[in-house]
């Protein structure tokens, strides 16, 4: 599983954020790292109080490879197939991304 916090730049670039990241960047990632199954985004409650980012975007994934995943996200960022957008906060709260692989709640299931 990945999560990723993210930010627009500011309260007038909302819109286009929210634009970019429905309708482009979320695309391009699911094509970019074919392992993601589905995305679900989270908006903080609360963005007075602070925190990693605005949004949280969680992908869960069809397999374990997460070395794979994070090399194939890698290479669409660098190789350009992955578009950022001028509306994303890069400078203040830049974008944080976390892997995560399942743990089972029973140790004997381990």
């Amino acid at each position: 599983m990945l999560l990723a916090w993210a930010s627009p730049a500011s309260q007038e670039s909302n819109a286009e954020f929210e634009q970019w990241y429905l309708n482009t960047h979320i695309p391009q990632v699911r094509v970019a790292v074919p392992s993601i199954g589905s995305v679900s985004r989270y908006a903080l409650v609360d963005p007075e109080a602070g925190g990693q980012g605005r949004f949280l975007a969680v992908y869960e994934m069809d397999d374990d490879d997460i070395p794979a995943a994070s090399a194939a996200l890698g290479d669409g960022v660098s190789s350009g197939r992955i578009q950022m957008s001028e509306s994303l906060d890069l400078v203040n709260a830049p974008p944080q991304l976390q892997w995560y692989r399942q743990h089972p709640a029973d140790p004997a299931q381990a």
